[in-house]
């Protein structure tokens, strides 16, 4: 990347100012990132998105009726020529001092504790599955973050990958293989992501994958394709699965692809998410479990974000494979979809798998 020196310097000066600003590039495009002038987020009401161009949309895990967005006031694009980074001094940055926090991460025998509660209720109740997720915390702070997107963009081709900073919600790195959603005029793609390999256990024949993962990208592909359904959508197009490689890790895809008429994009991003691949079935149980097993709160992890431009090109993704980074240390998210085939040490080694996606980048010890 012939950039990459502009690159780095402006993530370093938007990152020690603490200028509110999303840094992101999408698989087969370039690096963009769009700064504010002033540090306070906006939020659009439930129902606006249509109004919206030129933002980075994003949400929690939990969300609300009001969705946070980062505008683009400050418009940088690194490809062939480097632009003129400069232009960042325009941004005022947050005054308010970076939170930190001490966090040990989530322990094995913690972890394999509520996956075995999580397999129970599965075998013995109503639910059918829930994503349990651990944090891990890795020895790497601000000071490493910039380095690491560029390690990411460079190495994950086929990633979304995103470093975000707000002064409500942390500095957050990312890069995840899955897109929730791409919409050009009426026509909407979506991928439905779920089972999980190691890269060298995987099989590029979805056939020859173990029942519990390919029934697990059943149920998220059946649930996406009936709230596809449940909103009119027309000729819907199911291909797959396939076999996505993602770093260390393979996991089976589903694309879909339909017509959307009389509803909104927006519409459509609500009823399909948070999705079985991150939460789990019946919803609203999957979401009241996930509360009482896991140990905090999953703040962006498992929610979405990305580019969002009403009148062009509107591409959000799952915020999966990503941290919270702190001044001298990160916290990284990852987690395993839990059914009633579920193992408990087999649960605990898939995040180790998912967690070698940044630890194999950052090239240092993790801490548990």
């Amino acid at each position: 990347m012939s950039s990459e020196p502009a690159l780095r310097l402006a993530l370093r000066y938007c990152i020690s100012e603490r200028i509110t600003f999303a840094a992101f590039r999408s698989p087969g495009g370039a690096v963009t990132l769009w700064a504010q002038q002033t540090p306070e987020l906006d939020r659009c009401e439930s129902g606006f998105w249509w109004e919206l161009n030129d933002v980075f949309l994003f949400s929690p895990f939990r969300a609300a009726s009001r969705t946070p967005l980062i505008r683009s006031d400050v418009e940088l694009t690194f490809g062939d020529a480097e632009p003129h980074w400069h232009r960042l001094m325009e941004c005022t940055g947050s005054s308010a001092p970076m939170a930190s926090r001490q966090h040990v991460g989530t322990s094995r025998e913690a972890f394999e504790r509520a996956v075995a509660q999580a397999r129970e209720e599965c075998v013995t109740g109503p639910l059918e599955k829930v994503v349990i997720s651990r944090t891990i915390r890795l020895g790497v702070g601000t000071e490493e973050a910039g380095s690491l997107f560029v390690e990411a963009v460079n190495a994950r081709p086929d990633a979304f990958v995103a470093l975000v900073s707000t002064p409500e919600h942390g500095l957050w790195l990312g890069a995840t293989p899955e897109r929730l959603i791409l919409a050009e005029n009426d026509s909407i793609r979506i991928e439905a992501i779920a089972g999980t390999a190691a890269i060298a256990n995987a099989t590029m024949d979805p056939t020859g994958w173990g029942a519990k993962e390919r029934h697990e990208q059943r149920v998220v592909t059946k649930s996406i394709t009936g709230s596809l359904i449940d909103l009119g959508a027309r000729t819907i197009t199911i291909e797959g699965p396939d076999v996505l490689v993602a770093g260390p890790v393979a996991h089976l895809r589903t694309s879909i692809t339909a017509t959307l008429e009389n509803r909104t994009v927006e519409e459509l991003v609500n009823a399909i998410h948070p999705s079985p691949a991150v939460g789990g079935l019946p919803p609203g149980l999957a979401r009241a479990r996930i509360e009482a097993l896991e140990e905090g709160d999953r703040e962006l992890y498992a929610g979405f974000w990305g580019p969002w431009s009403a009148d062009g090109r509107m591409e959000l993704f799952v915020n999966i494979r990503c941290m919270r980074v702190f001044t001298d240390h990160a916290e990284m998210h990852v987690g395993a979809g839990i059914t009633k085939g579920s193992v408990p040490a087999r649960e605990w080694e898939e995040t180790e798998y998912k967690a070698d996606s940044w630890r194999e980048l950052i090239r240092v010890p993790s801490t548990v």
